[in-house]
This record gives C-alpha cells, sequence and structure tokens, in this order.
C-alpha cells in the first residue's frame, strides 16, 4: 500500500468514525432512548399477534352474551296478508242439532298483524350449563392471551438483544481496524528505513483490507438486525429512538430455587387448561339438559281484518307451553360424550405440559448458569489477549519479535473481544429464555365491554 493509498484509507476510516459519532450525538439530543423496557411496550401497542389475542378474547365474551341471550324474553313482531278465490269457510261448532255445515267468512282478502313475547323459564340446565361453558371459554382464551403477550415480548426482547449484539460487535471490528492501521504505521516506518522486508508491509497492508471487510459486515450486521426488531416489534422504529450503548455487563435474574414449581405457578397454558376443562363440563351439562323438559311463557296481541289497520279491537292470549324431547335419536347423549371426552383429553394434555414446561425448565436453567459461566470465562480471556498483543507489538518495535506475531496476537484479541460481546449477550438471552419458562406476567389490555 501506497503512502497516498494509507492516508486515503486512514481518511476514510477516520470520516466514517466521525460521521457514526456525530450521528450518535444528534440522535441522543433530539430522540428518546430506546430500552427494553420500551422495546416490550411498543410490541405489546403494535405486534399484530398481540392485537389477534385481543379479538380473539373479544370474540368469546360476545360467545357469553349470546348464550345469555338464552334467558331472555323474545319479542317478535309478524303481519300476514291472504288473498282467496272465494270466501273463506269455517266449520260450525253449534249445540243445535239442526245447525251443521259451514259459515262464510264473508270477505276474501284478509290482514294478521300481531306482537309476540317467549320467554323461556326452564331449560332443565341447558341455558345455564351453556352460559357457564362461555364464560369459562373465556378464562380460557384470556390465559392463552397472556402467554401471546409473553411470547410476544420474549421475541421483541430477543431482536433487541441481537441489534445489540451486532452494534457491539461492529465496535469490535472498528477497534481491530484502527489496530490494524496502526500496526501498518509501524510496518512503513520500518520498511523505509530498510528495517523489514517488502513481504512484511504488504501481510500489514492485508490485514487492514480484511479489517475493513469486517467491519462492513458487522455494519451490514445491524442493519439486519434491525430490520429483525422492528419485524418483531411490528412498527418502525430506526429513525423514531435513540438506542443505548451496548451492555457490558448483563443484569441477570436469580435463578429460583425450585424453577418447576414456580413455571407451574406462573405459566398461563395452566389456568387456560383448567378453565378449558371446566367449560367442556360445563357443555356436557348443557347437552344433558337438552332431554329435559322446557318451558316457556308466550304471549301474543294480534288483529284480523280487511285491512291493514283493522277496526275491531285487538284480541290477545297467554300460553304456557311445555316442550319435552322424547327421542331425538341419541344427539343430546352424543353431545354430552363428546363433551365429557373433550374434557378428559384436556386433563391428559395438563400432563403432557407437565413434562414439557419440567423439559423447558431445566434447559433454560442450564443455559443461563453456561452463560454465566462463559461470561467470567471470557472477561479473562480479553484481558490476557490485550496483555499478549501489546508484549507482541513491544517485541515487534524492538525487532525481537515477528510480524506474523502481532497479527496472530492482534486476531487471538479480537476473537477474544467478540466472545466476549456473544458471552454478554448470551447470557442477557438466556435471562429472557428463562423467564419465558417460568410465565413472565406480561398481559395484553382488553376491552371489557
Amino acid at each position: 500500500m501506497t503512502p497516498q493509498r494509507r492516508i486515503i484509507t486512514i481518511g476514510f476510516i477516520m470520516l466514517s468514525l466521525f460521521v457514526i459519532f456525530l450521528g450518535r450525538r444528534a440522535w441522543a439530543d433530539a430522540k428518546p432512548l430506546l430500552d427494553e423496557g420500551l422495546v416490550v411496550a411498543l410490541a405489546m401497542e403494535n405486534n399484530p399477534q398481540v392485537g389477534m389475542a385481543e379479538k380473539r378474547v373479544e370474540q368469546a365474551m360476545a360467545r357469553v352474551r349470546e348464550a345469555s341471550s338464552g334467558k331472555a324474553p323474545v319479542l317478535s313482531a309478524s303481519a300476514l296478508y291472504q288473498k282467496t278465490y272465494g270466501e273463506p269457510r269455517y266449520p260450525l261448532v253449534t249445540n243445535d242439532p239442526n245447525l251443521h255445515g259451514y259459515a262464510e267468512a264473508g270477505f276474501r282478502e284478509m290482514w294478521r298483524t300481531a306482537l309476540s313475547l317467549s320467554w323461556l323459564v326452564y331449560s332443565g340446565g341447558a341455558v345455564e350449563g351453556g352460559i357457564r361453558a362461555a364464560e369459562f371459554a373465556v378464562e380460557a382464551v384470556r390465559a392463552e392471551s397472556e402467554r401471546t403477550g409473553q411470547v410476544v415480548a420474549h421475541a421483541a426482547r430477543s431482536a433487541f438483544f441481537e441489534l445489540q449484539r451486532a452494534r457491539a460487535g461492529a465496535v469490535v471490528a472498528e477497534e481491530a481496524s484502527r489496530l490494524a492501521l496502526d500496526h501498518l504505521g509501524s510496518v512503513e516506518a520500518l520498511y523505509r528505513n530498510g528495517v523489514v522486508a517488502k513481504n512484511e508491509l504488504l501481510r500489514a497492508e492485508v490485514a487492514v483490507s480484511d479489517a475493513k471487510l469486517n467491519l462492513i459486515r458487522a455494519e451490514s450486521g445491524i442493519e439486519v438486525a434491525f430490520s429483525a426488531l422492528e419485524r418483531a416489534v411490528g412498527t418502525g422504529i430506526k429513525d423514531r429512538y435513540q438506542l443505548p450503548e451496548p451492555q457490558k455487563e448483563p443484569s441477570l435474574v436469580e435463578i429460583p430455587g425450585n424453577a418447576l414449581a414456580a413455571a407451574l405457578a406462573g405459566r398461563p397454558e395452566f389456568r387456560a387448561l383448567e378453565s378449558s376443562v371446566r367449560s367442556a363440563r360445563s357443555m356436557a351439562v348443557a347437552a344433558q339438559g337438552e332431554k329435559g323438559p322446557s318451558v316457556y311463557l308466550q304471549g301474543e296481541a294480534f288483529s284480523v281484518g280487511q285491512t291493514f289497520y283493522p277496526d275491531a279491537a285487538d284480541d290477545w292470549k297467554i300460553s304456557l307451553v311445555a316442550q319435552w324431547t322424547l327421542y331425538d335419536g341419541g344427539k343430546a347423549k352424543a353431545r354430552r360424550d363428546e363433551a365429557l371426552a373433550l374434557a378428559g383429553e384436556l386433563l391428559q394434555r395438563v400432563e403432557d405440559m407437565k413434562r414439557s414446561v419440567d423439559l423447558e425448565v431445566s434447559i433454560a436453567t442450564l443455559d443461563l448458569r453456561s452463560a454465566l459461566q462463559r461470561l467470567e470465562v471470557a472477561r479473562s480471556q480479553v484481558a490476557l489477549a490485550e496483555e499478549d498483543h501489546r508484549m507482541a507489538e513491544a517485541r515487534y518495535s524492538a525487532q525481537v519479535g515477528t510480524n506474523i506475531d502481532v497479527h496472530d496476537a492482534r486476531v487471538a484479541l479480537s476473537r477474544s473481544r467478540t466472545q466476549l460481546v456473544d458471552a454478554v449477550y448470551d447470557a442477557l438471552k438466556a435471562r429472557s429464555d428463562m423467564e419465558l419458562a417460568l410465565g413472565e406476567a406480561v398481559k395484553i389490555p382488553v376491552d371489557e365491554r
């Protein structure tokens, strides 16, 4: 690399860093800080999965209102128009044996208007069972929606951690590029004085090019991570918020002594299944009630005449009607058996979920402990690599070490710093995985109307 090219390269990198610095300062002055809590809040507000969960709860609540309508009276109105070719005739009903035959109505057109009221006063438990089934279904859907919120929050946090991991990796790449340029300056000075051969200078120039490529990849990774975060959140955030500096020390949660018990108590899926079992049993009660009698209170006010508005006074009647299905082909029993079988299936699902949750908690616990151990090792490794690189540069400047020694030490330092970044964000992700396994409380707001 010629001195002119080196000057251009250094200028380009410095200009890039300066622009990045100014951009960060301007962003910091004008935009709110995007932290983990805000990311979760934005996801709860904008992620379509949360919106779909809200609508499922609203649907379940509407089904409760639908089931409850069975206890309310039904009011209806009707109008009948009839035209006959001959005058309508009606059989004579009389005690006089000499009178028999039919009486003519005296008209060929007839209007009948009526206002009817029907009220189910007793259903054998069918309506009440349906209402309870719908209410328990609401509880189940609410619990499922709560779990949806937890999953969405976990995905948003994970995407945020990946963005911060990418930004921290870019910082490591920038530092590696600076070190490569500094070493190139030292090699060029030695080459001009005839101390080192041309191949030493070429190796240093190749190292600078490699560092530039790694920096470009790191910056591209930031853009990809931004897109993934916006997808998880459900809205654009790149131009609206300031990003905090990448974390160097993760904030972690304490692993519960009995993590499985905590998960069984905190996971909303168990509440959802419990409510679903109760809903199924209530459906069985409702199906059983269909085999019993149903009692209706019915009332009707009506008028009949040759015009839509007859002159005669209105008539009315009140009836008490009892209906009892003596045989339905086994329909009610089949529905009852189906509901009971569903309840049994859900109970089996509870047991299966307990084993699945046990596995999830075990894996999350091991991952978190392993991440914390790797974090401690990575910290020590970076300290050793920094000292090794310093000594390699000093030996090379004194011409008791080689260019390869410096290159290897620089690569090892960059790798150890990258491993520390990965250890930090692996620990953060492991913490989030543990919270998801335990059932962290993230609730979806639902309109109660």
